[in-house]
């Protein structure tokens, strides 16, 4: 698993950027929330997710069992532009995930 940051000095929001990057299943979504929440909250989680059948369903099912208060989440299976721009400046954020979203688009 990596991570890589970088400030986007040259928005007004002047929010700062984490990708994380690993294999299936290999912890990004619970490293990704670790890093959001040593953050103050309110945390906005992006889920792109759709649950098309009984294991995605579980897999959404754990995902929001393990995230605790302060959590908002909100649906964003294809309009990620949307839900980024609706986001409140300097509050933290996690987008899981672009894979997800991708593949949304393509089947879509």
């Amino acid at each position: 698993m990596t991570g890589a940051t970088a400030a986007s000095g040259n928005r007004a929001s002047d929010r700062k950027l984490t990708f994380i990057l690993g294999g299936a299943r290999s912890g990004k979504s619970s490293y990704a929330e670790k890093l959001t929440t040593a953050n103050p909250s309110p945390w906005t989680y992006i889920a792109t997710a759709q649950a098309y059948d009984d294991e995605m369903r579980e897999r959404i099912a754990l995902h929001r069992s393990r995230r605790g208060e302060g959590w908002v989440t909100v649906d964003a299976p294809l309009d990620l532009v949307g839900a980024i721009g609706a986001l409140p400046n300097h509050e933290p954020a996690l987008i899981d995930c672009l894979t997800l979203w991708l593949t949304n688009h393509m089947l879509a």
